[in-house]
């Protein structure tokens, strides 16, 4: 302290030089950092000018709604805005006010306006039932008894559904085995739909004009009011549809095979199908049905891969 006091100016000075020197130090670090600063900053190098392009889904979005507005359906209704309802008349031919929103009072049975309005489908058209919103060439109508959606394509209806019976069409053939004069060796048919001509067949052979043959033999009887009555089967099998026929001695047989006649409503396609024979739809080719049943009102077809059994009704 005595140093300080007596060297006063000396002290000053060091401090002022320490303080210079600082001073300096922190210019200098100062310069090199605005130098890192500056060519961050290069004003030599181009600048980007590209543009990001921009988000255009919500104008795609404008633009659907403008080209394709939504139809008004029915809802809940607001302050300024009432729910909507449907005029249309009942059986006594008086017009009537529906609430679609409301259970009861279909507007177009058997569909459901529930069905209707889950869709966005007019139901105020009279029309609607027929419509075909996806072109899936299935009806609306046709889509909600086969519980499908009406506005997507893929889903349809089973293909078989749009098949309808024109015509049944039977070949009746009658057969009749009248005796063996050999005891099974030679048989006698007669055709009685071809001239009732009388032919005499071995086993094996094919009945001229029909596409049946001798398959087998068995000679039988029984005895009725103390008599002994032939009863021998002979059994024919038709070579088309491989179904198997017994004649019974001197009783007279009808051949089953039919045909019918169809409609298919998909593509307006006609088909005649024999029963028994199987049979595709398009466009799917590779599944296969059998006819297995028909009559005048109806036929009944089989699903061969599944073993499912479907009514085909007729044609309206």
């Amino acid at each position: 302290m005595d140093w300080i006091k007596t060297n006063y100016e000396r002290a000053l000075l060091g401090l002022l030089t320490l303080a210079l020197f600082a001073s300096a130090g922190f210019a200098a670090w100062q310069a090199l950092s605005f130098l890192e600063k500056f060519a961050e900053r290069n004003s030599s190098k181009r600048p980007d000018n590209t543009i990001a392009p921009p988000d255009l889904a919500a104008v795609d979005n404008a633009a659907g709604i403008a080209t394709s507005p939504r139809s008004f359906t029915a809802h809940d209704g607001s302050l300024f805005v009432s729910r909507p309802y449907v005029i249309k008349k009942d059986s006594s031919g008086n017009e009537i006010i529906v609430d679609p929103l409301e259970d009861g009072g279909e507007l177009h049975p058997p569909i459901k306006n529930a069905w209707l309005i889950k869709y966005n489908l007019d139901y105020a058209l009279e029309g609607v039932k027929e419509q075909d919103p996806d072109a899936d060439r299935f009806s609306n109508l046709e889509e909600f008894v086969a519980g499908t959606d009406p506005t997507n394509e893929k889903s349809v209806p089973p293909y078989y559904t749009k098949l309808r019976l024109v015509k049944f069409d039977p070949k009746p053939f009658r057969l009749k085995f009248s005796g063996t004069p050999d005891e099974g060796q030679t048989f006698t048919i007669n055709t009685k739909d071809l001239g009732g001509r009388t032919q005499f067949l071995q086993i094996g052979d094919m009945i001229q004009g029909a596409p049946y043959k001798l398959l087998s033999y068995e000679k039988k009887s029984a005895t009725r009011n103390e008599m002994d009555i032939d009863t021998s089967e002979l059994t024919i099998q038709n070579t088309e549809s491989g179904q198997k026929i017994i004649l019974v001695y001197d009783k007279e047989a009808d051949d089953p095979t039919s045909f019918g006649d169809f409609i298919y409503l998909f593509d307006n396609s006609t088909l005649r199908v024999k029963k028994d024979d199987e049979f595709s739809l398009k466009p799917e080719d590779n599944k296969k049905y059998k006819l297995i049943d028909i009559s005048a009102q109806e036929a009944v077809i089989q699903d061969i891969a599944s073993g499912e059994k479907h009514q085909i009704g007729r044609a309206q």
